[in-house]
């Protein structure tokens, strides 16, 4: 299998996994939402890192490895955006096992704002995406 094509992979379980994250939502299944958005994120960034031919950690936040690799390449990104995604990426990676295992509870607003952090995570990602596979 090529980066591409793995990358191909990851992103489309990102989607699929997208939209078991808003059922949960809608189902106001708080918890799982968060996890979901987490699982998102997580799928996103490693996509994004085959698809450049970066091995990834196998950690939950990866986003480390993809900001050092775009500054590395000189790949064009929004600093604040960036600088957004690892505090996101970090802030879900710890709450992956506890919102999972019910060990804290998640408000509406907190799913809520988990879930269209990872839609924004899922479009930058697909932008970048399509722009790595410009001749």
């Amino acid at each position: 299998m090529t980066n591409g094509e793995r990358a191909d992979r990851l992103f489309a379980e990102a989607g699929s996994v997208a939209g078991e994250m808003r059922r949960a939502l809608a189902d106001q299944a708080w918890n799982l939402a968060t996890r979901r958005a987490q699982e998102v994120m997580e799928l996103v960034v490693k996509g994004l890192l085959n698809e450049m031919g970066t091995e990834y950690p196998r950690v939950h936040d990866a986003v480390p490895v993809l900001i050092a690799t775009l500054e590395q390449r000189r790949l064009q990104a929004d600093g604040e955006f960036l600088e957004w995604l690892r505090a996101f990426s970090s802030r879900l990676a710890e709450l992956r096992a506890p919102v999972f295992y019910q060990e804290i509870q998640r408000t509406e607003a907190a799913a809520r704002s988990d879930v269209e952090g990872a839609e924004r995570v899922l479009a930058f990602g697909r932008d970048l995406l399509a722009r790595l596979r410009r001749p």
